[in-house]
């Protein structure tokens, strides 16, 4: 197993501090699903083989993800995903585990936690919930080495994320690809969501959250591109 280098790893101690505040603050703050449907994405007849491709290429990425490889690009690798039979757009609250994870976070039951975090990444292991709660529990349950793996799949996605934009417009705006990973990125930056509404215009389809940083106050709209979710509905329908 590859060791995280030290200057691309969050401090241990002050990462579980954060999502212990981020957590306790946004258990009751919900994050709509963008679009309508549920269920992972099985793809049609006639794109049968392009999805088996697809599908070796985001197995073989997801390989190297397990390894906590240095040089995985995780650009890449949400692509391939998108492009996979695996790939749930509404793969948020509806997965099976993650409401149950974080009533455990709740309730200190760290053990149990874990548990509930696998049910959630045996079917989405891309979910940026998922791993954000694992890095705390983890960490409370002093399994150090899991803590790293969740760690690893935490930075790698939010860099991802936050490398396709700043969120500040339509045209600059975050590129999410599933409502976990919405959800998971605002409740990281320790965000209050205020409203929430989809815009249109001919480059895509965009959630506008209309947020409050708690510690300054300030209120300000962010907009994230969710087009890929809802083309993948489209194509489901």
């Amino acid at each position: 197993m590859a060791i995280l280098p030290p200057e691309s790893s969050f401090l241990r101690r002050g990462l579980i501090a954060s999502l212990a505040l981020v957590l306790a603050a946004c258990g009751s703050q919900g994050v709509q699903d963008s679009g309508s449907g549920s269920g992972s994405g099985s793809g049609s007849g006639g794109d049968g083989a392009l999805r088996q491709a697809n599908q070796s290429e985001y197995r073989q990425l997801l390989a190297e993800a397990h390894q906590l490889s240095f040089t995985l690009d995780f650009d890449r690798l949400r692509r391939a995903f998108v492009e996979s039979s695996e790939y749930n757009p509404y793969g948020g609250v509806k997965l099976r585990g993650l409401p149950e994870a974080y009533s455990s976070v709740e309730a200190a039951d760290f053990d149990g936690c874990l548990r509930n975090v696998d049910k959630v990444l045996k079917y989405n292991y891309m979910s940026l919930e998922a791993h954000m709660i694992g890095v705390l529990c983890s960490g409370q349950a002093g399994d150090f080495d899991r803590e790293d793996q969740h760690r690893y799949m935490v930075e790698g996605l939010m860099t991802s994320i936050e490398s396709s934009g700043d969120g500040k417009s339509q045209e600059s705006a975050f590129l999410t690809i599933s409502t976990s990973e919405l959800r998971g990125f605002v409740r990281l930056k320790g965000l209050q969501v205020l409203d929430q509404s989809i815009v249109y215009d001919k480059q895509g389809i965009y959630d506008k959250m209309q947020v409050r940083d708690p510690e300054s106050g300030e209120e300000y709209p962010l907009f994230f591109n969710v087009s890929q979710q809802f083309a993948q509905a489209t194509g489901e329908e």
